[in-house]
């Protein structure tokens, strides 16, 4: 890919390049499958609501002309929201290919609801948990006291056996205490397989930070709760780090890394794309 653009002073690469879904090269792909939310949050980056819901069949259409096995990654706003989500795990699951779920988690606060997508086929879920279990730091940043909703959705992963994954987006000043609660809570948890720290992201609907956290910053604070962290050099740099302490793997982000060399978008048209890159450059009024 060429560079095309600077965005927010920064490179962007082009999305010129898009594969046919029988050359996919990515490993993981996201599909927005709706633009509806049941919450209002001040990050979101597909603030969008009036786009239509991704056509079930038509995705079916995509994914069986992939070559190789590929983790789908379920995304919205919000997929819970759609009443056929049990039925679109199991279509992707039929055609061999691994779902993942990223969810803000007030669905699946009902155990009876999350047990439909297991017997669909979901194992792995990425649950938002940017106010750990404080009603004040959800009101401020995702616009909802919602806390005990995210806690009974935790409760549930790991009564269900999944592969969970808990995501932080930090607010400098505001909600770094979630990291020390998340390490309390999920201590002796193997369930809880993954913890992500990211900064905000001016994309989209986003809070105006002057001074986004750098990932050496958060990478201190995760080493604060979590103990030594035994970092991946291969898979970390001066904006990214990936590494473990013990069984958890531990993931901070800076903003605007956006890792996409393995992680691919499904757009409209049906071609594959960088997914973030996609995102920010906006040539299909995302």
């Amino acid at each position: 890919m060429t560079q095309i653009a600077q965005w927010n002073g920064l490179p962007v690469q082009s999305t010129a390049t898009v594969f046919q879904p029988e050359r996919n090269p990515y490993k993981i792909l996201f599909a927005d499958i709706t633009h509806r939310c049941n919450m209002a949050c001040r990050n979101c980056y597909l603030p969008n609501r009036a786009i239509p819901d991704m056509d079930a069949d038509w995705l079916r259409g995509i994914l069986k002309r992939l070559p190789n096995r590929t983790r789908i990654r379920l995304v919205g706003a919000e997929p819970t929201v759609r009443k056929d989500l049990p039925e679109i795990i199991a279509m992707v699951r039929s055609l061999g290919h691994i779902p993942n779920l990223l969810t803000n988690g007030l669905k699946i606060a009902d155990r009876d609801y999350l047990r439909s997508l297991k017997r669909a086929g979901l194992r792995t879920c990425y649950l938002s948990f940017n106010g750990g279990l404080d009603d004040d730091l959800y009101e401020r940043i995702d616009g909802q006291r919602c806390a005990a909703a995210k806690s009974a959705a935790l409760d549930n992963l790991i009564a269900e056996n999944f592969y969970t994954i808990l995501g932080t987006i930090l607010v400098r000043g505001l909600n770094e205490s979630v990291v020390e609660a998340v390490a309390q809570r999920i201590r002796g948890v193997s369930q809880v397989r993954e913890y992500h720290l990211r900064s905000v992201g001016a994309i989209g609907r986003h809070m105006d930070e002057p001074t986004p956290y750098e990932a050496s910053e958060m990478r201190r604070l995760a080493q604060r709760s979590f103990g030594d962290i035994v970092v991946d050099p291969a898979e970390s740099g001066a904006t990214c780090m990936h590494g473990k302490a013990g069984r958890l793997q531990v993931q901070v982000t800076e903003w605007p890394d956006l890792g996409s060399s393995e992680r691919g978008r499904i757009c409209p048209d049906g071609g594959l794309q960088p997914f973030f890159e996609h995102v920010m450059v906006n040539e299909r009024g995302y």
